[in-house]
């Protein structure tokens, strides 16, 4: 996670952007060749690559990883949804996260 004064990256952007109830969420997409399966806010998302299953929350260091098969579950703190996809790729970019499913 990168550092900045002393404390996380997610500190940081909370002071950024007034207090840290305003960076609990992150934007996602969860996007396919053919259709657009989710394009909002989420508190979590939860995805398995090949060293295993891990779970992005607001404030996650920027990364990209291939997705193997299995269930994505994402939670926007009013309701858990799940996708279940044969492979994909992943992009985390400062509280953006965007999901290729099955390319």
């Amino acid at each position: 996670m990168a550092l900045s004064q002393g404390g996380t990256y997610q500190a940081a952007q909370s002071a950024q952007s007034g207090g840290p109830a305003a960076k609990n969420r992150f934007k996602v997409r969860i996007l396919s060749p053919y259709q657009t399966y989710y394009q909002g806010e989420a508190v979590s998302l939860s995805a398995t690559n090949r060293t295993g299953p891990f779970d992005i929350l607001a404030g996650h260091i920027n990364f990209f990883s291939l997705l193997t098969g299995g269930t994505v579950v994402l939670n926007t703190g009013f309701q858990r949804l799940e996708f279940e996809i044969g492979r994909g790729v992943i992009r985390v970019n400062h509280d953006e996260v965007t999901l290729f499913a099955d390319v």
